[in-house]
């Protein structure tokens, strides 16, 4: 193992009482191969006074180690310097720079809009070189849809595009994105191309996510971020493996102040790039400054837990975890009431992440401290129970009551989802087990459609489509989740589209055979447990047995002084007890 260090989250109170974010604080452990021990933590002193530079009169501290050009990591836009590696095990590793908001809404134009420099909708197939083209200042190659090779699109199709497209050009908005509806309408009742049977479905799909995708781009310029979202949910699940449509959630996703879920967005999205193809490692620097500064802001506004990242390589032993809770207990004591460490580790952090080279990637271990233990005691099922259920129904084979649905809306919504989507806000692979979030979704839909809160469920379902549908790039899939994968994406569109409604989903017949799997665990459990006990007592009670036979056995115990003498209940020497007539009789006749 090389050298390691601790990422956690540090705020601090300006003069004005607001909270500003001080960057990711690194405690920098030294080279070890078992226990990670805490070295040092790096902190922002204060300068001392007098302390100048002599030539530009600025304010240098004499202790810290000079910094050379050649191995300066520090870059101005908050990306990773390509050479890491320049710090040693006794100098603590330079927390890395904090990003602005003005930085992060610049990369955020550059990133989400910079393909829309001089659009026209001659054709779909001929203007592709114009579609492809980044914006000046991104300075890359061609980024956008590479629509050059589909054939040529139905001319109604294409009256509609250009229409729309010169009321984006006015921006005209508004206009614009119900213009591009219409066109979508097209798409939906099969006029796309001029020869259909020509086209296949992938090249429908490409056609349908790139408007859909244009109207994602009218809602957020309007700052609409609602329908924005739920848009973007249908161009990743049309096209998952285009970076621009991650971005576009991200970004709707931050207008709605959930940084959380934007920041996997974000890091989606730079995993795509490089996974498509791309090369240009300036956009992929800049992707990686968008995903850092949504972190950052998805740390700062978590209250009711902090978090620690620990780098480590492999399977951590429980004394490892116990070294790492200790760490987090004197980095944050206001956070120690329930302490939970991710098992699974993978977790990823955008300073120290090269999808080129898997070898330099660091991941990291994930370590949560909540303030209140009822906040975080869910998480211990993930633990110490083989079939984790976390939606605390007392009886899961009958149907819930109202007052039932709202307390399970109230904790899944409220409790039990954040933390899981903050867990998995780090990681490209989360599965589809218990404890992924993504069952959980799917399991809160349910709960919502049932208390008849259409809108709200239909954008989960729409969320959990997208999910599924980019899941397959993200990580390897085995055959058996392959089949539970289509599964669930076929019970979710069903779901959407108001078919089979009596029978039963996917994710609540795993609820129910999870259910069932707890039970006879615990069954096994108490059954094992009494016959443990009635084992120890049967022992017992032979012990007993056998003692008792052997104090019967064993002669009287003399008191101390007295000859070892064992009493005899009969005489020795009966002449000395009176003999009776007949005795008489016969010693006188011998006589």
């Amino acid at each position: 193992m090389g050298q390691s260090s601790v990422w956690s989250r540090s705020n601090i109170a300006n003069s004005t009482g607001s909270l500003e974010l001080q960057g990711l604080e690194q405690t920098v452990f030294p080279e070890c191969t078992e226990h990670p021990t805490p070295a040092t933590v790096q902190t922002n002193q204060p300068e001392e006074k007098g302390q100048k530079n002599k030539r530009k009169g600025k304010k240098t501290d004499s202790s810290a180690p000079k910094r050379s050009k050649k191995n300066d990591t520090r870059r101005k836009d908050g990306s990773p310097d390509d050479c890491t590696g320049a710090n040693n095990e006794r100098s603590p590793l330079p927390a890395p720079p904090r990003i602005s908001l003005r930085d992060l809404m610049e990369a955020e134009t550059k990133l989400v809009f910079g393909d829309e420099q001089d659009i026209t909708h001659k054709s779909l197939a001929s203007t592709a070189t114009q579609l492809m083209c980044q914006a000046a200042e991104i300075g890359g190659p061609p980024s956008g849809p590479n629509l050059s090779f589909l054939p040529q699109i139905d001319k109604w199709l294409d009256v509609a595009l250009q229409d729309a497209n010169s009321y984006y050009q006015q921006k005209k908005y508004a206009t614009a994105a119900s213009r591009f509806t219409a066109a979508l309408e097209l798409c939906s009742k099969g006029s796309v191309f001029e020869k259909p049977f020509n086209a296949g479905y992938e090249d429908i799909c490409e056609v349908a996510s790139f408007v859909e995708s244009r109207i994602v781009a009218c809602y957020l310029r309007m700052e609409r971020p609602d329908p924005a979202l739920l848009h973007s949910y249908r161009s990743i699940q049309l096209k998952p493996i285009r970076f621009q449509n991650h971005l576009r959630q991200a970004m709707a996703y931050r207008l709605l102040g959930n940084p959380c879920e934007a920041a996997r967005g974000a890091m989606i999205a730079d995993y795509i790039y490089w996974l498509s193809g791309g090369n240009n490692r300036h956009i992929s620097k800049l992707i990686k400054l968008y995903w850092q500064g949504l972190l950052e802001a998805a740390l700062t506004m978590e209250k009711n837990f902090s978090v620690m990242f620990t780098p480590w390589s492999g399977k951590p032993s429980s004394n490892i975890i116990e070294k790492m809770e200790e760490a987090f207990r004197k980095l944050h004591p206001a956070f120690t009431d329930y302490i939970f460490t991710d098992p699974r580790g993978g977790h990823l952090l955008p300073q120290t992440t090269d999808w080129s080279q898997p070898s330099s990637t660091q991941s990291y271990f994930l370590t949560l401290g909540f303030k209140r233990r009822n906040h975080g005691d869910f998480l211990h099922k993930l633990l110490h129970r083989r079939c984790p259920t976390f939606t605390g129904q007392r009886s899961p084979f009958t149907p819930p009551s109202y007052r039932d649905l709202e307390m399970m809306f109230e904790m899944q919504g409220k409790k039990i989802l954040p933390v899981l989507d903050f867990i998995k806000c780090t990681k490209l692979s989360v599965g589809f087990s218990q404890g992924s979030g993504l069952i959980e979704r799917l399991q809160y839909a349910s709960v919502l459609g049932q208390l008849n809160r259409f809108r709200e469920h239909t954008h989960v379902l729409q969320y959990t489509l997208a999910e599924l549908a980019v899941a397959p790039y993200l990580q390897d899939i085995s055959p058996s989740d392959t089949e539970l994968l289509l599964a669930l994406m076929a019970d979710t569109m069903d779901t959407l589209e108001g078919k089979r409604p009596d029978q039963e989903r996917v994710w609540n017949a795993m609820q129910k055979v999870e259910a069932v799997k707890e039970m006879l665990y615990q069954l096994e459990e108490t059954y094992l447990k009494k016959k443990a006990l009635r084992a120890t007592k049967q022992q017992k009670a032979k012990e007993k047995k056998a003692l008792k036979k052997l104090s019967l056995r064993s002669p009287a115990v003399q008191p101390q002084g007295q000859p070892n003498a064992v009493a005899d209940p009969q005489p020795s020497h009966p002449i000395s007890e009176p003999l009776p007539p007949a005795h008489k009789h016969l010693s006188s006749a011998k006589k």
